[in-house]
């Protein structure tokens, strides 16, 4: 066979070979996200607290100083974007808690994120965290006391809080 006879292929100019390598890189992406089993995705904090209710915390308060303590999922009450959770570290020191929106404004989706907030009415303390089925990180912010904390737990199913 001779190679006269070969017609050159067409150039395609580099900006169009980007163009269909990023659409195909999409399609991919797209097809791997919608065939994922479902217990891959993120589900709202409720769900993971609910899958370990029990957590072994450390956290790093602003003086320095270092604590230990556990962290439970108590109750839970109302439903959708209405529901709202108890949970209770060693103390124990009560707090009411919803997770966090995904979206703004009128499309908000409450109690839908990983996120959650907390407040203890009692020692006027806020919490802030990120639920994952292997962690839970945040931070608190206890103004009466003035002290700031970073956190991070570990699902620990020995680690029981009596209720107050």
């Amino acid at each position: 066979m001779s190679t006269a006879s070969q017609q050159p292929l067409p150039m395609i100019p580099p900006r169009t070979k980007r163009r269909a390598l990023r659409g195909a890189l999409a399609a991919l992406c797209a097809s791997l996200a919608l065939s994922a089993p479902s217990a891959t995705r993120a589900a709202d904090c409720f769900a993971q607290l609910t899958a370990n209710p029990r957590w072994s915390c450390s956290a790093e308060l602003s003086s320095g100083t270092s604590v230990t303590y556990c962290l439970n999922l108590a109750q839970a009450s109302g439903s959708g974007a209405f529901r709202s959770f108890d949970m209770v570290t060693t103390g124990p020191f009560p707090r009411t808690c919803t997770c966090g929106a995904k979206g703004k404004g009128v499309n908000a989706a409450y109690n839908t994120a990983s996120t959650y907030q907390c407040f203890d009415e009692g020692s006027s303390t806020a919490e802030f965290g990120r639920v994952t089925a292997k962690r839970i990180v945040g931070q608190t912010l206890n103004v009466s006391a003035d002290v700031r904390t970073t956190f991070v737990c570990q699902p620990d199913p020995s680690c029981v809080v009596p209720m107050p």
